[in-house]
């Protein structure tokens, strides 16, 4: 099981986090009458959400604003926001990284979580194969270079969604965490200031149980499914009920190869994701960005071709668990449109 808490007491997180802090806020999204949070014009998202064939998607490019992410971004209080285009297409599509979803081999997810804030582990995660999704800090600094980077190498990117724990504020996860016992404006107000923090991101990924658990959860969900974006829950599925219940792709990661990091506790984690794969059709990992972890992944990657499994990323696993795909077909790219 993956520790959330552990990761979020490293002084190098709680420096970067006191320079968030000096950020500070702006205005707070108004509740209407019936007590429902206008999130600021954000277009309700028609269910069921449409198939992915046949969507039009980006380049993947560079994160910033750009030919790759035209008509996916609206201004906001805080900055760009990612936003469902005029046709239809969605940032958690747009931003994928192309897969043959008709690929019948066992397909193996894996998402290293954490990254942005210290320079190496960074760097050498960038370098993995670019099949392997990488997880951001939002309060990393140059975030959108570092998305820039990692999309430039191949990798669909996820950005943090820091939520409650239970033993809140033992374990802080920042200035703009998201909390059980918040108002609905303030927590809006905070996910904008996430969202506006780097373009070109498919989706969140985040646990809390505290926030997560709650109530107060549901209308942030309800945000990222009008705005087009995907969730992955680490550690836990406290949202899977409200996450399908607005239509948003979603998908909880238990699994946590380095919880141990052993080198010998991760190769076990791993054959456990090839052994889950062959016998439910995929499995998805996450991975902190240990050097050991991010040297073993790199090592093991080169070996699924020959065990008949196949790298795929977290957004394949996303749409073949959230009934988007339609039979066949190719996500993340434009038939006849090579990955930039």
């Amino acid at each position: 099981m993956l520790t959330i808490d552990r990761r979020l007491r490293s002084p190098v997180w709680l420096a970067f986090a006191g320079v968030a802090l000096a950020l500070g806020l702006a205005a707070a999204l108004l509740a209407d009458a019936d007590g429902k949070v206008d999130s600021t014009g954000v277009p309700q998202v028609r269910l069921p959400l449409a198939a992915v064939e046949g969507e039009p998607a980006s380049q993947l490019q560079a994160g910033a604003p750009g030919p790759a992410s035209a008509g996916l971004l609206e201004e906001g209080a805080f900055g760009p926001l990612p936003r469902v285009a005029a046709d239809g297409r969605r940032p958690f599509l747009a931003y994928a990284r192309p897969f043959e979803l008709d690929d019948q081999r066992p397909k193996i997810a894996l998402l290293v979580m954490g990254l942005g804030l210290q320079a190496d582990p960074t760097a050498a995660a960038i370098r993995l194969p670019g099949a392997i999704s990488l997880h951001f800090s939002a309060y990393a600094s140059d975030l959108p270079g570092m998305l820039e980077r990692a999309r430039a190498a191949g990798h669909e990117v996820l950005l943090d969604l820091p939520m409650e724990p239970l033993d809140y504020p033992a374990s802080d996860p920042g200035p703009h965490t998201l909390l059980a016992g918040n108002p609905t404006e303030e927590n809006l107000r905070r996910l904008d200031w996430l969202l506006a923090r780097a373009a070109g991101y498919m989706g969140l990924a985040g646990g809390g149980t505290r926030f997560a658990a709650s109530p107060a959860a549901a209308p942030v969900l309800d945000v990222l499914a009008r705005r087009g974006l995907a969730m992955i829950e680490l550690g836990r599925d406290d949202l899977a009920v409200a996450a399908t219940a607005v239509g948003l792709p979603y998908a909880s990661a238990p699994a946590a190869i380095d919880e141990d990091p052993s080198v010998q506790a991760i190769d076990h984690a791993l054959a456990g994701l090839e052994a889950e794969a062959l016998r439910t059709g995929s499995a998805l990992g996450v991975a902190q960005g240990y050097p050991v972890s991010l040297e073993r992944l790199r090592l093991w990657a080169a070996t699924l071709e020959e065990k008949g499994l196949v790298l795929a990323p977290v957004s394949a696993l996303l749409i073949e668990r959230s009934g988007l795909a339609a039979g066949r077909g190719r996500h993340g790219e434009t038939p006849g449109r090579s990955q930039g």
